[in-house]
């Protein structure tokens, strides 16, 4: 039976009309872009490993090292221009102090410094398992700071002293690994080791007495002619810490 000519012409444009959804259905839907910038924040916790010198404990009868240790904090933020290659900055407030020294009259010690630093360098990732294992260099600057020496005498009275440090350059690097929580969230786990390098050029040591109330001030001086100075001094702050940290990527 032949059909009509207007019938087999609906037929036809049908069937490709068919075939044509069916092909489209088939395909896979566009992938959405991968993430290329993140945000991160971090929690750390590790010693300092700036030359110092022994200190007495149990009433001068030792010698320890300050085993100086504490924690910080840092928040993080970079793009990936290509994959697996992110540029970054990193801004980090970090605190140490060390053990209490004692020497042989009963009289107690502890030195202390807190700094603020800020890097920026490259990180790179390989993919393995749920998430990436990273590794990132950075270079940067630590802000102005003071170290803190607090010390208690046996007979009640304290004394309590700070030095003033200039900015300085360094550095620090990081390894480590990234767990993914899903496509966008993931946990951080690595191992951080940084340094840099500052003097006292210009800046004061000032010593506070109590409960006299007696306070005395001496600069810092390149100048060994300069009235009321002390000669300048050098700094390292190294350290190494633990971090864990919370990642989003967008």
């Amino acid at each position: 039976m032949r059909l009509p000519v207007p019938t087999l012409t609906s037929t036809v444009s049908a069937a490709v009309l068919l075939w044509t959804a069916s092909a489209a259905s088939a395909q896979p839907a566009p992938s959405a872009p991968a993430p290329k910038i993140f945000v991160e924040g971090g929690l750390a916790y590790g010693y300092g490993m700036s030359n110092s010198e022994f200190i007495e404990v149990d009433r001068g009868t030792q010698l320890d090292g300050p085993r100086s240790a504490g924690p910080a904090v840092d928040v993080a933020g970079g793009y990936a221009f290509v994959p697996n290659l992110a540029v970054f900055g990193d801004l980090q407030y970090a605190h140490a102090s060390t053990i209490t020294g004692q020497d042989d009259n009963g009289d107690e010690e502890q030195t202390s410094v807190s700094y603020t630093s800020f890097s920026v360098g490259l990180r790179t990732a390989v993919p393995l398992g749920s998430g990436e294992v990273y590794a990132q260099m950075s270079l940067g600057i630590v802000l102005p700071f003071e170290t803190e020496r607090d010390e208690q005498r046996a007979n009640g009275e304290s004394r309590n002293t700070t030095i003033g440090y200039n900015r300085g350059l360094g550095g620090r690097g990081e390894m480590g690994y990234h767990f993914n929580l899903n496509e966008r969230m993931y946990l951080a786990a690595g191992l951080r080791l940084q340094a840099f390098a500052t003097d006292n050029v210009g800046k004061d040591r000032v010593r506070t007495e109590q409960p006299s109330g007696n306070v005395e001030r001496e600069r810092y001086s390149t100048d060994p002619n300069a009235n009321n100075t002390a000669p300048a001094e050098a700094l390292s702050v190294q350290d190494l810490r633990i971090r864990v940290g919370f990642g989003f990527r967008f």
